[in-house]
């Protein structure tokens, strides 16, 4: 599992009608192109500028959003009796595309969008009730906190027992150094795919 860049998109994807033969096919009553959920990675902390993109490009997607505890750092956010918002999978949206050149060329436009998940040259695609399945464990999800206090190592087999990846199984690739030491480059099993995601070791558990 790797993730697609623009020169693989640009190489992979079929050629699908223009916006306008699109159109043209839905008004005599043919069958448009499939869409479906991909997953896109950001840029470091440009996710709400990509959400407001994609929304003024009325480009269907979806940031996962979870409810966080309210107080951080000791510090309490937001006012009081309202719920605070945090991303619950940090440097990726959803995002609901025909696989046309056309549609991805739009979507690689888009500034601070850097890669799509995909294998071999092809992005990984989700259905709208696989979609709904991870809303729906975003919607149960606790914020962590603490720190770990198990040591892993690379290769080892965990299961994600906090964040937007809860109760799914995965193996470490990398485990984080210098500036992103306590994190860990983990591929997660969602749906019978293996997701390359970086998560914190608090949100690890090993496998047993």
């Amino acid at each position: 599992m790797m993730a697609t860049d623009k020169q693989q998109l640009s190489g992979a994807v079929r050629v699908q009608p223009s916006r306008n033969g699109l159109a043209m096919l839905g008004g005599a009553g043919l069958a448009l192109p499939e869409k479906r959920w991909a997953i896109v990675r950001v840029a470091n902390r440009r996710d709400n500028d990509v959400d407001n993109q994609l929304s003024r490009l009325l480009i269907d997607h979806w940031m996962p959003l979870r409810k966080a505890d309210s107080n951080v750092g000791g510090r309490r956010t937001g006012s009081p009796g309202c719920p605070v918002w945090t991303l619950a999978w940090e440097g990726y949206l959803c995002v609901k595309m025909e696989d046309s050149a056309e549609a991805w060329h739009e979507l690689m436009a888009v500034k601070h969008v850097r890669t799509v998940l995909g294998f071999n040259g092809r992005p990984f695609f989700m259905s709208d009730d696989k979609l709904l399945s991870l809303k729906a464990e975003v919607a149960t999800l606790k914020p962590s906190s603490g720190k770990p206090e198990t040591l892993f190592i690379e290769g080892e087999e965990i299961v994600v027992v906090d964040g937007s990846f809860a109760s799914f199984p995965g193996k470490i690739e990398k485990l984080g150094t210098g500036a992103k030491e306590g994190r860990a480059r983990v591929e997660v099993l969602i749906f019978g795919r293996a997701v390359p995601v970086e998560l914190d070791l608090a949100q690890l558990a090993k496998r047993v």
